[in-house]
């Protein structure tokens, strides 16, 4: 992993907050001129510490005013658990973000719904009834208040 310094470090927070940032305006706001800033986000490119740009979706502009956080625990481990789990959880759109954790459940997932009704019927329906599931909990997300840094 390349040594960071504080200027790269800079670089990288205000990307993670506007991906979309001209190279001038990117150069302005961490104190160098344009070239050697396009230069540092060329080398943090190529090492991978920028994997990409993306944009971020406000799902409820889309309609999907409810968000959870469901805890998996599996029914079957080893890969054809972990597989079958993975393969069916890969065909919903609801779900935004998926976790291997440690402790006494395998997975957490972030999900969007459009209401409740919609969020039991996702539950039941959906995440229930793949055969690895042995079990689910679910915490309603009310409000979040920050977005934390991406490093």
């Amino acid at each position: 992993m390349p040594q960071l310094d504080s200027i790269d470090h800079r670089i990288l927070d205000v990307l993670a907050r506007d991906g979309r940032i001209s190279m001038l305006d990117l150069a302005d706001r961490v104190g160098l001129s344009s070239t050697p800033c396009g230069r540092r986000v060329k080398q943090l490119e190529a090492a991978g510490i920028i994997r990409g740009y993306a944009a971020q979706i406000d799902q409820v502009a889309l309609g999907l005013n409810v968000s959870v956080l469901v805890s998996v625990r599996l029914a079957r481990h080893g890969t054809d658990g972990t597989e079958q789990f993975l393969s069916a959880i890969a065909k919903h759109r609801e779900i935004t973000e998926c976790l291997l954790v440690t402790g006494n459940v395998d997975y957490v997932l972030r999900i969007w719904v459009r209401d409740i009704d919609a969020l039991g019927t996702f539950i039941r329906d959906v995440l229930q009834s793949i055969p690895a599931v042995a079990e689910t909990s679910t915490m309603v997300i009310l409000k979040q208040d920050m977005q934390p840094s991406r490093r």
